[in-house]
């Protein structure tokens, strides 16, 4: 179904286009959120997963899995948000294929994948809101406690005979021209509360942050910083060595593979040889 694969074919390209530096990291920063709801046991409950920040330039393209205990729940239906624009199914030049989907047929895991091949904006997620809802039921006898849904990365490899793991949450859009932006995520996490009221202060300790602070720790090959080594930070050492931006002290010090303090074309062809699992370790 060529809905499923919209988003990691753009992740496949980004990486291409990365060798080459024609690909772009926005520093904005698409915050996904799980609600946390509350539920009996035997009872049903709808749980929102909403974006925000979403910038200007609009999302055409993410890919993200929800997780969750499937001994306490059980998942039967689940739907695109009032911020996904279903009028780009059918039309013409997206060959009648639905933008979104959302597979839950696996137990403990709900995938969704939305991708607009459209070229007009208007029809792409471009304001904060519910971008999916998941129906279900605790199910019988299920002991009172926080039942977590976490806003995962997709389980599956980088791309196809790559043999390594995806551990990205993919959002972002690629414009008319082919420009690929990917924007920062920060995912938290949600839960179904049986049996007690959710606090503020357990709400917040659910949270996940994907891309976090400099932590002042050497990770060879982690030129943006974000705590794993992966195709952003090819395309950040592409623009650092094309004089289109500057990294940051820390990021110079994990992408200066050869000692040299200055970054260079071999030491992003180094990186991307590890990503792509042609070498073992930098």
């Amino acid at each position: 179904m060529r809905v499923r694969k919209i988003a990691a074919v753009m992740a496949a390209v980004s990486m291409l286009a990365a060798v080459s530096a024609q690909a772009a990291f926005a520093a904005d920063s698409v915050t996904v959120t799980a609600e946390k709801v509350n539920a009996e046991a035997g009872a049903e409950f709808t749980l929102a997963v909403k974006l925000s920040g979403v910038p200007a330039a609009g999302v055409n393209a993410a890919e993200f899995e929800l997780t969750y205990d499937a001994s306490a729940l059980t998942i039967t239906g689940a739907s695109a948000g009032d911020i996904v624009n279903s009028d780009a199914s059918g039309k013409e030049g997206f060959d009648g294929v639905t933008v979104f989907d959302a597979d839950f047929s696996e137990a403990g895991t709900v995938t969704v994948t939305y991708g607009v091949a459209l070229d007009d904006s208007a029809y792409w997620v471009t304001k904060d809101g519910t971008f999916l809802t998941i129906s279900g039921k605790v199910n019988d006898g299920t002991a009172d406690g926080t039942y977590a849904v976490d806003v995962k990365a997709i389980d599956r490899e980088t791309y196809e005979g790559s043999g390594t793991p995806n551990a990205e949450i993919f959002i972002g859009n690629m414009n008319s021209e082919g420009t690929i932006t990917n924007y920062t995520v920060t995912a938290k996490a949600g839960a179904v509360v049986v049996g007690t009221t959710p606090s503020e202060s357990e709400t917040e300790a659910t949270s996940e942050t994907v891309k976090p602070s400099e932590s002042g720790d050497i990770l060879r090959g982690d030129a943006d910083c974000n705590g794993v080594v992966n195709i952003v930070d090819v395309i950040t050492m592409n623009k650092a060595i094309m004089g289109k931006e500057n990294l940051s002290p820390q990021g110079l010090k994990n992408g200066d593979l050869n000692g040299d303090g200055k970054p260079t074309s071999e030491e992003s062809l180094q990186i991307m040889k590890k990503i792509v699992g042609l070498i073992a370790e930098l």
